[in-house]
């Protein structure tokens, strides 16, 4: 059993306090992953962080969202890539406390992009981390661009690349609200084709500055990857034990799925 969860930026830090990360928030969620990795010995996992207020900062002071045209941009990609790494670093010291064992995967590392399309990605460093039970720890991350100089690439998209490549049985993508929210701030419980027309009016961007585009950029990407993924699903990481009970299967938050 691969599963693959993100933990939202705007779980992990404080969207409002540029560079803040929360803390007591990443204590508890490596604490659930311990645990669910405990109870279920068959669980593989790949945790992949979103950049919440750290790079998102730079790589909107560098205007990168739309790649490089300037020379004084290149400053602000090395600032956003060291920003994205800063972030994953402390997510990983967390995992060592807790003696779980980790191992941080630079994305930008494992691949470049073209005219804001990842080209492929590199698989072995993971799949040889997974065999081993070792917990692959990826984010959102610059990627070099052959045709733009720069492309900004999401967890979402990242996972999606992953997903494509290596087999994964659930994608838990853990935010800051129960999943997403439609009339009435009422919990869909399931989108698909059939319905997502119609709730594209309730997936508003994110309110902070998030150059990678909130819930409907969200719910897009994981509708193309639930072609690849049997089980997919948004739910609310700031809820105590929420991400613990996904990862061993729990129907908790919103199912992205291709089927109508």
């Amino acid at each position: 059993m691969i599963c693959a969860l993100k933990l939202g930026g705007s779980v992990v830090t404080d969207k409002d306090k540029p560079f803040t990360e929360g803390r007591d928030v990443i204590k508890r969620l490596v604490t659930e992953i311990k645990e669910a990795m405990g109870e279920d010995p068959e669980l593989g996992l790949i945790v992949g962080n979103g950049g919440g207020s750290f790079p998102h900062q730079p790589a909107e002071e560098g205007k990168l969202k739309d790649g490089i045209v300037a020379d004084w941009q290149y400053e602000f990609l090395a600032k956003t890539q060291l920003a994205a790494t800063e972030l994953n670093n402390i997510i990983q010291k967390e995992f060592i406390s807790q003696g779980v064992p980790s191992f941080s995967i630079r994305p930008s590392s494992l691949g470049v992009a073209s005219d804001d399309r990842i080209l492929g990605l590199e698989k072995k460093h993971i799949e040889a981390l997974l065999e081993k039970r070792i917990v692959p720890l990826v984010y959102g991350d610059v990627f070099v661009d052959l045709k733009r100089g720069c492309s900004i690439v999401s967890t979402e998209e990242l996972l999606l690349e992953l997903a494509k490549i290596i087999k994964m049985d659930r994608l838990i993508i853990g935010t800051n609200v129960d999943g997403l929210l439609g009339r009435k701030e009422k919990l869909v419980k399931e989108v698909n084709p059939s319905n997502l027309k119609k709730l594209e009016k309730f997936m508003g961007g994110a309110k902070n500055t998030d150059v990678t585009g909130g819930m409907k950029h969200k719910v897009e990407i994981m509708m193309v990857a639930s072609r690849f993924v049997p089980e997919i699903r948004i739910v609310n990481a700031l809820k105590a034990d929420y991400v613990k009970r996904a990862l061993l299967g729990e129907p908790l938050g919103t199912k992205v799925t291709h089927n109508d």
